[in-house]
């Protein structure tokens, strides 16, 4: 499964989706609370019926110019969808939140803060 760049940056940009990532409200995203919050979000904008499982239709929606073995890869029982499990699963095993998640964090504190994931937004959207 492929991150929509989209996704990735309305998921934790401003105040709402800082908020909803920042379950404890101590104002600071833990890296649990960014995997979370990232994989439900990722999901859910593949999974457009809402029936928890990502179709490759579905899929292909979300990431037109993806090569289809980015979807087949989290796949592991190949039903062809891809399930919230499934998702998890793969992007823990490729560290794709944890990368990103240190791209963000740029005090290395282990935490972001609204000010990082604002600076990470501004950054993004100026590419």
């Amino acid at each position: 499964m492929g991150l929509a760049p989209a996704v990735v940056l309305s998921a934790c940009a401003g105040p709402s989706g800082f908020d909803l990532a920042d379950e404890n409200a101590n104002q600071k995203i833990s890296p649990k609370e960014f995997e979370t919050h990232m994989l439900k979000a990722v999901f859910a904008e593949s999974d457009t019926d809402g029936n928890s499982l990502v179709t490759f239709e579905e899929w292909k929606a979300a990431n037109p110019d993806a090569e289809p073995s980015k979807f087949s890869a989290p796949d592991t029982n190949r039903d062809q969808m891809v399930s919230l499990e499934e998702a998890k699963v793969h992007f823990k095993k490729q560290g794709t939140w944890a990368d990103l998640f240190d791209k963000i964090d740029t005090d290395n504190d282990g935490f972001i803060t609204s000010a990082e994931a604002a600076a990470f937004n501004d950054k993004m959207e100026a590419q």
